[in-house]
């Protein structure tokens, strides 16, 4: 390419993820429930007329990465019967989706009469029916109890919405006003990326834009094979495993086989366990998206996230396993669990050959939704925990970052702040702080777990506790130690304080009942009695460890005036003197 054409290349890729922040902002700012505007649980992107994932909102990773495979449904569904001014909706796990509560709206961009692009909006909606209000059911044993199932379908046609299929959709929730005006929300924001779309169409010509999408795919496997070429050549393994399933109380095991080639890499799921009977599976759509997730983060973060990347990535999913479940098996938790389970047990294998690019473990999502009736204007709610959400662990050169939520979103969930929470639900917030010893010791140690207590006011509220890692604790690497496990307990006047498992089913509660939430700690990375002991001074003051975990995990002797050098020298046998200039 010439330097005209590298330049015009620049501008249209830019372009591009500009024009997928945009459908971004637009659909934070149209939304009407919590979980969209305030959690910003959705992500955006672009594909081309192929369904190959062009640019997309650094929204939710899990999200973001799948947005080709609805569009990819819809073609295999729809090729020959797409017009201009259609829309398409799908959620169904096993025909594009990830699970259920995440819907896709997917519309198609025309130029001069030829399909050139689709705009892709997912997000996650907080009631999509089934038996339990939130949809998150822990007694789900086939994916019929976990809400209405949606193929890849015209919601539009000639720009008109065919009311009976939003009302069929929307009438099988307990919200379907608001699930109505959520999924008009997504349209909109898809209509934004469409007339952006087509602008840089006319700006530019077809021709010009759909040589540059061909590059910028292509540009993305050379990146992604040159990283490849770069990584010491062999097989590695690594394995993770659940807590449980909610029925078995075995743990369930993610094996995966990362074989590096000179210009490919294989990850092989063969060895992980068979499908389970809860809703831990996970779907092909969310093993994949989570598998290139882990994959391109051991690589290069200079190598764009499109499809381009992903094609130098082969993987092997044997059909019947708790990654690739036969069709109808529940999948509802599988985009926070086993998705990060995915994502660690091929950190774990990358670990063996770069463990200066792999972080320790996070903490895994584990909290509630609750629902009932408000009484402030006695409408049906629902809600979701987001402000107990775990922490990052470390890794090399640098300590792990609190609330982080699970590593399959990546600190893309915001937590609302309270004062939003407390008006939006009949809940008093009690505490909400960083806790004491969460954090996995290392040289570079994970961040603190969160202590988060409410206490419910409203009438005959209910809860459903769903999540993992009440059992299995984030790794740590190097020789840094496990992060904190979850925690929850609840306080009722009738029984007094209980704790609870990470999958509960309903629990109805009662005015004045209280429950606390400790989330989990990161894993530390590193040998902690190499950490520098002026940091772990830091973190005591900033009640991050006590002193008795200074002296247990890091060998630092801190005293009410700072820290005891010549006893800490003792513990260590290092000359401070020297190394740290005292």
């Amino acid at each position: 390419m010439n330097v005209d054409q590298i330049i015009l290349q620049s501008v249209i890729a830019h372009r591009l993820d500009t024009i997928a922040q945009e459908m971004g902002a637009a659909l934070e700012r149209s939304s009407r429930s919590p979980i969209f505007a305030e959690a910003c649980d959705f992500a955006c992107g672009v594909c081309d007329h192929k369904g190959e994932l062009v640019s997309q909102l650094n929204g939710i990773p899990i999200l973001a990465a799948a947005g080709s495979f609805s569009v990819q449904a819809v073609l295999e569904k729809y090729t020959g019967n797409i017009q201009e001014g259609d829309v398409f909706i799908v959620n169904d796990p096993y025909r594009g989706g990830n699970h259920l509560p995440d819907i896709g709206i997917i519309t198609p961009v025309f130029h001069q009469g030829e399909l050139v692009f689709f705009t892709v909006s997912r997000a996650h909606h907080g009631d999509i029916g089934g038996s339990v209000a939130g949809s998150y059911n822990t007694r789900a044993t086939e994916i019929f109890q976990e809400g209405i199932r949606i193929p890849p379908i015209k919601l539009a046609v000639k720009n008109s919405i065919i009311d009976e299929v939003l009302d069929l959709i929307t009438y099988n929730t307990r919200n379907p006003q608001m699930l109505k005006s959520d999924l008009y929300a997504q349209i909109g924001a898809n209509k934004i990326g469409q007339d952006r779309l087509r602008t840089l169409l006319d700006k530019y010509g077809l021709k010009k834009v759909k040589e540059s999408i061909i590059q910028l795919l292509q540009q993305a496997e050379d990146l992604t094979k040159a990283e490849i070429s770069k990584f010491p050549a062999g097989s590695y393994t690594g394995e993770e495993w659940l807590d449980d399933d909610g029925f078995q109380e075995t743990p369930v095991k993610i094996k995966a086989e990362v074989t590096y080639e000179v210009n490919q890499v294989t990850i092989d799921f063969t060895g992980s366990d068979k499908q389970v009977t809860g809703f831990v599976n996970s779907s092909l759509v969310t093993t994949k998206s989570a598998a290139y997730i882990a994959l391109l983060w051991t690589l290069s973060p200079e190598i764009p996230r499109n499809s381009g990347a992903f094609r130098p990535i082969k993987i092997i999913a044997p059909p019947g396993t708790v990654v690739n479940p036969a069709e109808s098996a529940p999948v509802t938790l599988s985009t926070l669990h086993c998705a990060s389970e995915i994502i660690s047990a091929i950190f774990k294998a990358c670990a063996k050959a770069v463990p200066e690019k792999i972080p320790a473990g996070f903490g895994r999502y584990c909290g509630p939704s609750f629902y009932g009736i408000d009484p402030r204007n006695q409408k049906f709610y629902v809600g979701f925990a987001f402000c107990c959400l775990g922490s990052g662990g470390g890794k090399k050169e640098q300590d792990g970052f609190p609330y982080m939520a699970p590593i399959s979103n990546y600190g893309g969930v915001r937590a609302p702040n309270n004062e939003a929470n407390e008006v939006q639900y009949p809940l008093l917030t009690l505490n909400h702080h960083l806790e004491v010893d969460t954090a996995g010791a290392g040289e570079y140690r994970g961040a603190p777990g969160i202590k988060y207590q409410v206490q419910f006011y409203g009438p005959d509220p209910s809860i459903v506790m769903f999540g993992d890692g009440m059992k299995i604790a984030p790794y740590g690497l190097g020789g840094g130690k496990e992060g904190s496990l979850n925690r929850n307990q609840l306080f009722t006047k009738e029984s007094g304080n209980e704790w609870l498992k990470s999958k509960t089913a309903p629990r109805s509660l009662q005015p004045g009942d209280i429950l606390t939430l400790f989330s989990s700690g990161g894993g530390g990375w590193g040998n902690p009695f190499k950490r520098n002991p002026q940091l772990v001074y830091e973190d005591y003051k900033n009640g991050y460890i006590s002193r008795e975990s200074a002296l247990k995990e890091y060998g630092v002797v801190l005293t009410t005036k700072g820290i005891d050098w010549n006893e800490t020298k003792k513990y260590r046998g290092i000359d401070y003197e020297s190394r740290y200039n005292v």
